[in-house]
């Protein structure tokens, strides 16, 4: 789309630069023709707009998704090509670009999620509605807390909202390995950067990458139990730990999807799967186009079974209908 408005430009300005400096007409009647031909290239945009969403618009059925349990992704993967199936992937939820970062140095989450799996966030909790949240961003880490507990949420935060100081010294300490001075230091600049905002929450970006080994290191010592979110296809899921009933930490990891694609009589047949078991499957038709109920099942089982997963759990997936845009 980007690269049709970049044509219709181009030709619109030499266009114009042609009859201003080449046409010996009146400005009168310059004026009136780059009128109409900016009117003309309006209405060209418009169209060419409205034809790619008709051309684009397609129905189909969906699913919100399951999860399997334990299964052997590799050999499923390495099942779909033989069984002649398109493999597309690895995603990232829904991209190819890889997000978040791999940790080198936890034996025990890579032998749980396998070695291509991605650390995303941590987030601590100093009680329920008070807590911070970390996004790792090209070497740097950007942490943004929260206090859903303020009278006015709308309200800008101020340093007052935040946890206690040595708590927040105690984390940093923690995350980037150093020292309390070091510590103190971020949580000035913290205080100075909400003070200087209008914002709803705090925020500082710390030119320094997280030790994710302490910190999942840390919250397993400091819970008495925790409990991980099943995926369902799209491979993202969190651990959150708990120390009595007292939520202290959660964190947010990531592992890789493929999509096992069939076409079949113009309908395209999707199954997403990811590594720890979620799966997630869907169908693409033309616009308002229905298939019968128990022929999408059955070709729905059939690559179950091709691809090693049981057929019957087929019919545990509620699928709805989607009939189109337009």
């Amino acid at each position: 789309m980007n690269t049709l408005f970049i044509v219709f430009g181009i030709v619109f300005i030499v266009v114009v630069f042609w009859i201003w400096k080449y046409k010996n007409w009146s400005n009168i009647k310059k004026s009136a023709l780059t009128i109409i031909l900016a009117a003309g290239l309006l209405a060209a945009v418009y169209a060419s707009f409205g034809l790619i969403l008709i051309y684009s618009d397609h129905a189909g059925y969906s699913t919100t998704g399951s999860n399997l349990g334990e299964i052997d992704y590799d050999e499923i993967i390495s099942n779909a090509k033989k069984a002649g199936y398109k493999v597309d992937g690895p995603y990232y939820v829904n991209t190819k670009d890889t997000i978040g970062v791999h940790p080198s140095n936890i034996i025990e989450l890579d032998e749980r999620f396998g070695e291509d799996y991605r650390f995303l966030l941590v987030k601590y909790y100093y009680r329920e509605n008070v807590y911070f949240s970390t996004w790792y961003r090209e070497g740097s880490t950007e942490i943004s807390f929260y206090n859903e507990d303020r009278p006015d949420a709308l309200a800008p935060f101020k340093p007052e909202d935040l946890p206690p100081d040595d708590w927040i010294v105690e984390k940093f300490r923690l995350m980037f390995d150093i020292t309390e001075q070091e510590s103190r230091d971020y949580l000035t600049q913290l205080k100075d950067s909400i003070g200087n905002s209008q914002e709803g929450f705090g925020k500082i970006s710390i030119k320094k990458e997280l030790d994710i080994a302490a910190v999942y290191s840390n919250l397993k010592e400091t819970s008495i139990y925790s409990n991980a979110s099943p995926t369902s296809g799209e491979g993202w899921f969190k651990e959150t730990f708990y120390n009595q009933d007292k939520k202290i930490g959660v964190l947010d990891f990531l592992v890789t999807n493929a999509r096992v694609i069939l076409q079949d009589n113009g309908h395209e047949y999707m199954i997403k799967i990811d590594r720890l078991g979620g799966v997630d499957i869907g169908i693409k038709l033309s616009a308002k186009e229905e298939i019968p109920e128990e022929e999408y099942h059955r070709i729905f089982k059939d690559m179950f079974v091709n691809l090693g997963l049981p057929g019957e759990k087929v019919d545990e997936f509620e699928f709805e209908y989607i009939s189109g845009v337009w």
